[in-house]
């Protein structure tokens, strides 16, 4: 994120990310001024701590000041464009005339239809949005109707068969946005109706927790708590860092310019200066160290740029100084805003019952067979089948406890099944592949009860096969019964009493 460039009102981008807030950095090369890169600014400039605290700063993460947040630290607004035609997926009527070109809709209110005094004020009377208007999910965007226009009827433009619906375009996002440009896309003569139109929101976007950020070093990290101001912990002159993070962050990456600019950041703001951040400026004799604490310990700090710092809980001096200086950071484009997904039940995969996938598209998130190991090795089975089957694809089945089959049980039929009438069912699920022929249960000697028989289309009748009942299952399972059965496997489910 930074700014994109000085002609961001006549941009059309599907997607800008802008920083409202950027800085000229303290620590830059001389190209930097070459190149009037301070036209263009792309990050803040920060005071860091390096510390371990709270917690909340493990790993990569890292704490934000909530003071220097509410000050409009790394503030943003992204710009989308939407782009509305009302020509899309539109059928040519073929039997029409080459010389009636087929338009059936136009922007605007139909003029026989009813629409709401309040929706009506979100819209001009062209049934364009307001410059500036404050957008919600479900608000209009534009309003449009249909229409038949037909300039062969007469020799002006004439438009026929008005039905009188509006139709309202809705904004669908759930982010509050801000109507910041409206163009109309069409032929240069103007001599056709608009059919297209290109919309510019406005989201702002403050720092959320989760949120991304990073020094110019590659140390990036996620915004992991915005904390109080009052509870951070500041120097003997009162200085409270906007940003914690970890040392941990450092060992292992060897990010040991950020050190160096963290020094030569804070000597360049104490002093005035614009420090120099070539690279080779400096040899084993004459270090980088040596330079800038040279420079902060005439400012009046200490000279490899620790410094005392009191926790803002306790109010007790740590045990260790801890290092502080000015960095240059970033707010990168990923944000919570984008990604997170969240979702109770909803659209499922039409073959197999499962959730779709796709953030846009309303899906689950996936568990697969490595987030089931971790399930299962914490113990938590209930969870295991909530997942995997409770808001997944939870049915029920009918089963044979005899013969362990889904395939072979289904609600009787019987009576007047030869006579083409459909008989009404006794609601028994019995499984076909158990049943037994009526005759030979006759011959057993063995009664039968009324109603217990039933026939089937080729008019034998049958009895027995009650021995079912309904276990919960995933539909997928039964999915993969079919498909096994129709290349000749059979699956057998042993089910208890």
């Amino acid at each position: 994120m930074g700014t994109p460039g000085t002609s961001i009102r006549y941009r059309t981008d599907n997607k800008t990310y802008r920083l409202q807030t950027g800085q000229t950095p303290i620590v830059r090369p001389p190209l930097y001024n070459e190149y009037g890169l301070d036209n263009f600014p792309n990050g803040m400039n920060a005071v860091v701590a390096v510390i371990s605290y709270t917690g909340y700063d493990m790993d990569d993460a890292m704490i934000l000041n909530k003071s220097a947040h509410e000050r409009g630290f790394a503030h943003g607004t992204i710009y989308k464009t939407k782009v509305i035609r009302l020509d899309e997926n539109e059928r040519t009527n073929k039997a029409r005339s080459k010389s009636a070109r087929a338009i059936n809709k136009l922007f605007g209110f139909a003029p026989d239809s009813f629409v709401s005094a309040a929706t009506r004020s979100k819209l001009d009377s062209d049934g364009l949005p307001h410059i500036g208007a404050k957008v919600t999910e479900g608000d209009p965007l534009c309003a449009s109707h249909n229409v038949t226009y037909d300039p062969a009827k007469t020799s002006s433009v004439a438009y026929i068969n008005n039905d009188g619906v509006t139709q309202l375009h809705k904004y669908k996002d759930s982010e509050v946005a801000y109507v910041e440009e409206v163009r109309l896309l069409g032929a240069e003569s103007g001599a056709e109706p608009c059919q297209s139109l290109s919309i510019k929101l406005r989201i702002p976007r403050s720092p959320v927790i989760g949120d991304k950020f990073s020094s110019r070093h590659g140390q990036k990290g996620v915004c992991s708590q915005k904390w109080p101001a009052i509870d951070m912990p500041f120097s003997e002159s009162g200085i409270i860092p906007d940003i914690i993070i970890n040392p941990h962050a450092f060992p292992s990456r060897m990010t040991i310019g950020m050190f160096v600019e963290s020094l030569a950041g804070k000597a360049g703001a104490l002093h005035g200066l614009a420090q120099d951040s070539s690279p080779w400026r400096f040899t084993e004799q004459d270090t980088a160290g040596d330079y800038f604490g040279e420079q902060l310990r005439l400012a009046g700090y200490n000279h490899h740029g620790n410094e005392p710092m009191y926790s803002g809980i306790t109010g007790r001096e740590f045990a260790a100084d801890i290092y502080q200086g000015v960095v240059f950071y970033q707010r990168l484009r990923h944000m919570v805003n984008d990604k997170f997904q969240v979702r109770t039940t909803g659209p499922v995969t039409q073959l197999t019952g499962q959730p779709i996938k796709g953030r846009a598209k309303g899906g689950g998130i996936r568990v697969g067979e490595m987030e089931r190991d971790a399930l299962l090795a914490h113990g938590c089975a209930f969870l295991l089948q909530d997942r995997l089957m409770g808001c997944s694809d939870y049915r029920r089945e009918w089963v044979c406890k005899g013969c362990g089959s889904f395939l072979s049980t289904q609600p009787t039929v019987w009576g007047g099944a030869l006579g083409g009438r459909r008989g009404k069912g006794t609601g028994v699920v019995r499984c076909r592949r158990c049943a037994r022929k009526l005759a030979d249960v006759i011959e057993e000697g063995s009664e039968v009860g009324i109603g217990e028989e039933w026939e089937d289309g080729s008019g034998e009748k049958w009895v027995g096969g009650e021995d079912t009942t309904i276990v919960a299952i995933p539909g997928v399972l039964r999915y993969l019964d079919v498909e096994l059965s129709a290349m000749g496997v059979r699956m057998r489910f042993n089910v208890g009493p």
